[in-house]
């Protein structure tokens, strides 16, 4: 898992505390899900259109190539929240299928209370085309949210457990499952 920004330094100015919680609560959502978590690279959240392209693109690229990754996931284009959109261009730059490339496989997924709302605004929308069943680990997926505090939020919020479940579900009914977490796949060979 690669943070991209600096947290919420926009949203947070001026409280390292606050943010220096909210990557210690990330630190334990990622340690739950088992999944690795690379250095921060600390650009300026929410203010990633701010930063040149070609150092977004230099970073990420550096990351992808020493990682010698075969899958990539990235936040959906479409997605309301301008860092998302960024960050999808760079991953796609750092991606490009060049002899050496390692990444065989790239796909966008779904965040809840941003791609919702991203796709009421643009005739570009989230299609998911890839789903994995998440019905033997939805309880894991939403324990680790839980240690994710300052992102979590009450119901009927789309970040609240109770959303997340239902939008679990609400994509695994789409294909047969309990419960799904879906993905677009960019491109795959």
């Amino acid at each position: 898992v690669l943070i991209f920004t600096d947290g919420s330094s926009t949203q947070y100015f001026g409280s390292s505390d606050i943010l220096e919680n909210k990557f210690e609560e990330a630190e334990k959502a990622i340690s739950i899900l088992g999944a690795n978590l690379l250095p921060r690279l600390d650009f300026p959240d929410m203010r990633l259109d701010t930063v040149a392209h070609v150092d977004k693109n230099i970073a990420l690229g550096k990351i992808i190539s020493e990682g010698k990754y075969d899958t990539v996931f990235v936040q959906e284009r479409s997605d309301i929240n301008r860092d998302h959109k960024e960050l999808f261009d760079s991953t796609m730059v750092a991606c490009r299928t060049y002899p050496g490339q390692t990444v065989r496989s790239v796909l966008s997924y779904y965040v809840n209370s941003s791609t919702e709302w991203g796709n009421l605004l643009t005739p570009e929308s989230f299609n998911p085309n890839v789903y994995i069943d998440i019905s033997d680990s939805i309880e894991l997926k939403l324990s680790a949210m839980e240690k994710y505090q300052t992102e979590l939020r009450t119901y009927p919020h789309p970040r609240s457990l109770e959303a997340m479940r239902n939008s679990a579900k609400y994509f695994g009914n789409m294909v047969g499952y309990e419960y799904a977490e879906p993905f677009r796949l960019i491109y795959s060979k």
